[in-house]
């Protein structure tokens, strides 16, 4: 089957169509920001849309590991949905090679951990390990060969948390590396679970497989995630709040000022208020309009999370969040998602 004919089984012409004109306007939107005056905020916008599906995807995954690690044979429909998601990777990896080049001129005089070779070398190696594992154990394969042991799910797990620690190393503290934080590597890898687990979740509710006591679970699931998730903002907001240390308060008033304060209050709302007030009741879980609702707030809250933690750092002082050509940029990135996964999709595809 041609690839067009596989994305149109995945998703259905108009969207494949959709996706293809979010790509183009994508890329115009990239290629005249990197000549125009803010070419540093245009690579960090492009840097931010990249971990969010990147991790998504990694998040996908992860979430399949883990339901092989505590045998949760309800999330089955969930698993086969991840499945689809890995053949993000070879799109991934080609964006990362954008992602590497448009950072070589921010970090051309660091040395050590930031220099041009340092970057680059760890980057290359432990990002080969990560998308070639997900690629290889982790996709669909029509049922040809065996499924991923617990082993190799426990492994996944290990690399994936490793992984996406360093990305928020590298390109969140690293364009800012003043500041540090301990902590932003777990939070960067819960969000990304989040979202992969928010994703496959809604991805299932479109398709009509999840029964209804799988539907709770998922949705107690995505309750728990939530809660863990704003236990570590706070855990990092109250630390800059009652240190108030230089480095650490410098990064985090950047973020309140300019409007981008807006920016964190949606968040918070998004990622934590909406799943806590939809899904504490019941009736709430039970409901598929509900958790459908609050999964696609989610996702829009937790790509504004990456947004958020890498487009100031690249932005000069002054300069306010969400632009039309951040709003491009980003949609052009989540077309080229859309369009790397939908052949996987297609409803006929064998499960994993």
């Amino acid at each position: 089957m041609s690839w067009h004919r596989a994305a149109y089984a995945g998703i259905g012409a108009r969207a494949t169509w959709t996706a293809m004109v979010a790509v183009v306007l994508g890329v115009g939107a990239f290629v005249t920001g990197k000549g125009a005056v803010e070419a540093s905020r245009t690579f960090g916008t492009f840097l931010a849309a990249w971990l969010f599906l990147a991790g998504l995807a990694m998040g996908a995954v992860a979430a399949r590991s883990l339901f092989k690690v505590v045998g949760a044979r309800w999330a089955r429909p969930l698993t086969d949905a991840a499945a689809g998601l890995t053949a993000f990777v070879p799109a991934a990896s080609l964006l990362l090679a954008v992602v590497l080049v448009g950072a070589l001129p921010r970090f051309a005089t660091a040395t050590g951990w930031l220099s041009p070779v340092s970057l680059i070398g760890r980057n290359v190696l432990l990002n080969a390990i990560l998308f070639g594992f997900a690629w290889l154990r982790f996709r669909r394969t029509d049922g040809v060969g065996p499924p991923p042991s617990l082993a190799e799910a426990v492994g996944f797990l290990v690399v994936f948390g490793l992984v996406l620690s360093l990305w928020s190393f590298d390109f969140i503290l690293g364009p800012d590396p003043i500041f540090g934080n301990t902590l932003i590597g777990p939070f960067l890898f819960t969000g990304a679970f989040l979202s992969g687990t928010g994703l496959v979740t809604l991805m299932a509710l479109a398709r009509g497989s999840l029964p209804d006591r799988a539907r709770r679970d998922a949705a107690s699931l995505v309750f728990a995630l939530a809660i863990f998730w704003v236990y570590l903002f706070c855990s990092q907001a109250l630390t800059f709040w009652y240190g108030n240390l230089p480095d650490e308060i410098t990064w985090a008033l950047r973020r309140l000022a300019d409007g981008w304060g807006a920016v964190i209050w949606m968040v918070l709302l998004l990622v934590f208020a909406l799943p806590f007030l939809g899904l504490l009741h019941p009736a709430g879980r039970r409901s598929p309009l509900v958790l459908a609702t609050v999964l696609v707030g989610q996702l829009v809250g937790l790509w504004l999370c990456c947004y958020l933690l890498v487009v100031p750092s690249f932005s000069p002082v002054g300069s306010g969040p969400l632009g039309l050509r951040d709003l491009l940029v980003s949609l052009g990135m989540l077309g080229i998602f859309v369009l790397a996964v939908a052949p996987a999709l297609d409803e006929a595809t064998a499960p994993a």
